[in-house]
């Protein structure tokens, strides 16, 4: 049977024309966040045996960003958010990333849609089964084994400020819920792959997103690697609750 990475292939960046996508974009203070969370091993000391911050000023900020997301740096890097790791090379770097940190500036979806809750997704959440087993049934998956050879790239989808992906994808009422291993959130249109909305996490998102019904809507659910739980609109994207799990 298909498991749902099987899917991960198949996650797109359309270039439609840009609508209203309500999100979640915080700023961030660089030089604070350093010498908050990093100068205490980047002072320049010789007993540290950290780069001191004239050797970090002479790399890139891409170059500082890929070591705070996936180098030497990345269990540091884990506890700030996108936008305070690019704030952080920005600031070292003396320039800017460049890009659009949120993938947003193109690609957004040119119609407004209510998601509705489809009943007994078998793509909603993690393991697809109470046994973990992330397989799916010839019913749920759409498809036999044999037809995967007749399959096309229908579209494709890049984090932006990412080289990994640890979330896999949720697809409920036509569309798909993933996270990013830099703390976004997106939720995409299942035939397009528009984006309807974008959220940032104050971690990177490891795992799939389950969505539940509540009155009146529906909430999307993740969590983050600073072990917060979150709890989202699923139509806007904007945030319900969030808190410190214990």
């Amino acid at each position: 049977m298909p498991s749902r990475a099987s899917i991960v292939a198949a996650v797109v960046l359309c270039a439609l024309p840009q609508s209203i996508v309500h999100a979640q974009t915080p700023t961030a203070n660089g030089e604070a966040l350093f010498h908050g969370r990093c100068s205490g091993c980047h002072s320049g000391a010789p007993e540290t045996g950290a780069p001191a911050p004239d050797v970090l000023r002479q790399r890139s900020p891409q170059a500082i960003l890929e070591v705070l997301a996936n180098g030497s740096m990345r269990a540091q890097g884990a506890s700030l958010s996108g936008a305070e790791r690019r704030a952080v090379a920005e600031y070292l770097a003396g320039a800017p990333v460049g890009g659009d940190p949120t993938g947003a500036a193109s690609g957004r979806c040119e119609k407004p849609s209510k998601f509705t809750l489809a009943p007994d997704s078998a793509w909603n959440g993690w393991g697809a089964t109470l046994a973990n087993t992330r397989a799916q049934t010839a019913s749920a998956a759409g498809l036999t084994a044999q037809q995967l050879p007749q399959l096309n790239l229908k579209w494709a989808f890049g984090f932006p400020d990412a080289t990994s992906a640890w979330a896999q994808p949720t697809v409920v009422g036509g569309w798909v819920f993933v996270g990013s291993q830099n703390g976004m959130v997106y939720a995409l249109d299942a035939t397009s792959g528009c984006i309807r909305w974008f959220f940032s996490a104050d971690g990177g998102v490891r795992t799939s997103i389950s969505v539940g019904a509540r009155a009146g809507g529906a909430t999307v659910y993740f969590g983050d690697t600073g072990a917060k739980a979150y709890a989202l609109d699923a139509t806007t994207g904007q945030l319900l609750w969030k808190t410190q799990v214990e």
